[in-house]
């Protein structure tokens, strides 16, 4: 059902997201789509833009970060990508680099309200889509290709790095894993469990269930041999 969802998602979503990374002349993409002179966005449409926004908070407050496994255009090419990854991060490493999450939406915080989420390439109003995308590159300011070229190394990190962007930069994702503490159902594990990590190893993100960079995307809900891994409202 997961694996269902997220490419039905793409259907809905993958366009947007492409325009957000490769044509958005913002420095904070899918935020400021309502003032965006490229008038062949998806993000353009008012029922569109909204509609996800209002999703997207309902899915935080019931579901916590499960946007991020069940709906993520990026989530899904992250997932994706992490079949091939074997690198194994050090445990000081894994307990230190999903801190820059929060960095990264400092950063993006700063750069929308403080700085006025400036523009940061000319935008490429109309035009075939490839085509464009390679009028932006000739055209974007040095800030526009650094935001854009850090976002592509993470996500080719992931070939190496199972999910390097979702588990270490992207700013929405460390937005919801604020929030996920206080949303009212998610994936748990109880206190039978052994810290045997048959869940961690089940998990594009690495970790157990309820903890950091946990995604509620339920890939861990058949693989504990306590079964100590639930789905619902977990009890105080």
């Amino acid at each position: 059902m997961n694996r269902i969802v997220l490419w039905g998602s793409l259907l809905f979503l993958g366009e947007w997201g492409m325009y957000g990374l490769f044509r958005c002349p913002f420095i904070v993409p899918f935020v400021s789509c309502r003032n965006c002179p490229i008038i062949t966005c998806p993000g353009r449409v008012a029922s569109f833009f909204w509609g996800f926004w209002g999703i997207w908070l309902v899915i935080a407050v019931f579901f916590g970060r499960a946007f991020c496994g069940w709906i993520c255009p990026g989530g899904l090419a992250n997932r994706v990508v992490s079949k091939f990854a074997s690198f194994k991060l050090p445990e000081e490493s894994r307990q230190m680099l999903p801190y820059g999450k929060y960095l990264m939406l400092i950063i993006a915080l700063w750069a929308w309200f403080i700085v006025g989420q400036p523009r940061t390439n000319i935008p490429i109003r109309v035009g075939e889509f490839w085509a464009s995308i390679g009028l932006t590159f000739d055209h974007a300011s040095d800030l526009w290709l650094f935001r854009t070229s850090l976002v592509l190394v993470f996500l080719a990190a992931g070939i190496m790095i199972s999910a390097a962007w979702c588990r270490f930069a992207c700013p929405f994702g460390g937005v919801l894993e604020l929030f996920k503490r206080f949303s009212l159902f998610r994936v748990y594990k109880t206190d039978a469990c052994t810290h045997c990590d048959a869940c961690r190893r089940a998990c594009y993100m690495r970790t157990r269930p309820d903890e950091t960079n946990c995604t509620n995307c339920g890939d861990c809900l058949n693989t504990c041999p306590h079964d100590c891994i639930h789905i619902g409202r977990k009890k105080a």
